[in-house]
């Protein structure tokens, strides 16, 4: 049975204090331990003299553990989530997996399902509109900055770095033996957000358009379509009308939340996976597992992605 926390996000609102009350826990320096039936581990809240308000998730969980945010009713607060967790766990709308980062408003109801397993790693940044554009001060407008600008609700959705990854892991690892650890949080948060900034603003889009609940969920389940298998082409045409929004709106949206088109999407996890399988697969196995027929192609399209050809990579990983 799963251990359920349930909280809404508004002002004045301490994700620890909240969540120690529930469980009859003890709060120290803003840090709660896991109760022991549920797991080993802490939740810290940071508050930094910039504006920003910092709730990590370091633990390891002995039972399924389900976070639900209930919606509410202003859309002011932003949430930058920076979701490392690998395999099949999912971060704030179904069907997305580890290692993303999810941005939005906070007035979305989202549902946080954390099986049972080692290593759960998040955090989640909060932040007022204009703390934000006064910190990233972008040069340019673009559909990111008039999203943040507008008081209305938006999500955007972004892979993760190695450089992302290796900053989360340094910040989680910061406690009360660490010197100038004030000082060290907030470098660290702000070096996430540069990061993330910095891949958002090369995004090309069009107009920004408000996504509401229903939009986000709906765009969410065309990404679960597309990566349940990776063998088949999406038809456009088709997942519009399982969703029963309009091909032009489905396809803005998608570009608007993902950063691309949907079929630029496709291909790209379609490589992904094919790089994965290339650790237990032929080439040819695994061209013919993710949708070719003509292995040529499938050479093609995987160097023009990874800048290696496919059996010159499974020769650096068996060296490896």
């Amino acid at each position: 049975m799963s251990v359920i926390f349930e909280f809404e996000v508004g002002k004045g609102f301490h994700f620890t204090t909240s969540f120690a009350e529930q469980f009859d826990l003890p709060v120290a320096n803003d840090r709660v331990n896991l109760p022991g039936y549920l797991g080993d581990g802490f939740i810290q809240e940071v508050y930094l003299d910039n504006g920003l308000a910092l709730c990590i998730h370091n633990y390891n969980l002995k039972q399924d553990f389900i976070l639900k945010r209930r919606s509410s009713p202003s859309a002011t607060m932003l949430t930058i989530k920076f979701d490392c967790r690998r395999g099949p766990e999912k971060p704030l709308f179904p069907d997305s997996k580890g290692c993303e980062v999810e941005f939005g408003t906070g007035n979305f109801f989202t549902e946080l399902k954390l099986p049972a397993s080692p290593d759960i790693n998040f955090m989640v940044i909060g932040v007022s509109r204009q703390v934000l554009l006064d910190m990233v001060q972008p040069d340019e407008d673009s559909y990111i900055t008039a999203n943040i600008r507008a008081n209305e609700s938006f999500v955007i959705h972004e892979g993760m770095t190695a450089d992302m990854e290796r900053t989360l892991k340094q910040l989680s690892m910061i406690n009360e033996d660490t010197k100038l650890a004030p000082l060290l949080y907030k470098t660290k948060a702000q070096e996430l957000i540069y990061l993330l900034f910095t891949k958002l603003l090369s995004r090309s889009g069009g107009a920004s358009l408000t996504i509401n609940q229903s939009d986000a969920e709906k765009i969410y389940q065309v990404r679960s379509a597309i990566l349940s298998d990776l063998s088949r082409t999406p038809v456009l045409s088709q997942l519009a009308n399982e969703i029963g929004i309009s091909l032009t709106k489905m396809k803005d949206l998608f570009r608007q939340i993902f950063g691309d088109s949907i079929y630029n999407y496709y291909q790209s996890a379609r490589m992904t996976q094919a790089a994965e399988l290339l650790n237990r697969l032929s080439v040819s196995e695994v061209g013919y597992r993710v949708g070719f027929t003509n292995l040529s192609h499938f050479t093609r399209l995987f160097e023009k992605h990874h800048q290696i050809k496919p059996k010159r990579y499974k020769d650096t990983l068996e060296i490896a």
